[in-house]
């Protein structure tokens, strides 16, 4: 019941950072929300601040995840995976707000030592995935070791610069997703 009772108020938790920050969510309105005492939340959580860095925490591990489904789908050949992979990154912004808050805010200002952290390990962690499954396509060929911080980095660049577009014009969006496959096809010989 413990563990499952935290992942409740890191839920809870993860709704409300996003919707209104960590400053002016408040601990009443976590337990209010899951009609629970704020003493419950103190009982797995030592301060506000670690819960919204667990909170962060367990959205990189949602999201990595989510990537690992997509990246790992034999069923389909590995150029639509990676399709499909950086489509998915385009919902970032609505499916994992904090995350992509964290990413912003460190483009703002890369003063937050803790969230820094954060953020390297989980791409570390999204490094890792896309270096596994590009290496099992490959079946023992081997592969430029800084391709998959390519990938992972480049897409991010990409999601962020498809936001961009969505406010100017959707079809630059589509291009530069085929431009982006069409560089690793020729890198993967996929």
């Amino acid at each position: 019941m413990g563990k499952e009772r935290k992942e409740q108020i890191v839920r809870a938790a993860a709704k409300r950072f996003a919707r209104h920050g960590m400053g002016k969510t408040t601990l009443d309105e976590i337990a209010r929300d899951l009609r629970i005492g704020k003493a419950t939340i103190y009982h797995y959580f030592p301060s506000k601040e670690d819960l919204f860095y667990d909170t962060i925490d367990w959205e990189t591990k949602q999201y990595l995840e989510d990537i690992k489904v997509i990246l790992n789908n034999q069923e389909i050949p590995m150029g639509t995976r990676l399709l499909e992979y950086f489509s998915y990154k385009e919902t970032v912004y609505q499916k994992y707000k904090l995350l992509y808050e964290l990413m912003l805010q460190l483009f703002r200002d890369d003063s937050f030592e803790k969230e820094k952290n954060i953020l390297q390990s989980f791409l570390e962690s999204e490094r890792q995935i896309v270096r596994s499954v590009i290496g099992s396509a490959q079946e023992g060929k081997s592969i430029d070791p800084f391709l998959p911080f390519y990938i992972a980095h480049t897409s991010w660049g990409l999601m962020f610069g498809n936001r961009l577009n969505q406010i100017s014009n959707q079809e630059k969006t589509d291009w530069m997703k085929e431009l982006m496959f069409k560089s690793l096809k020729s890198l993967l010989f996929i």
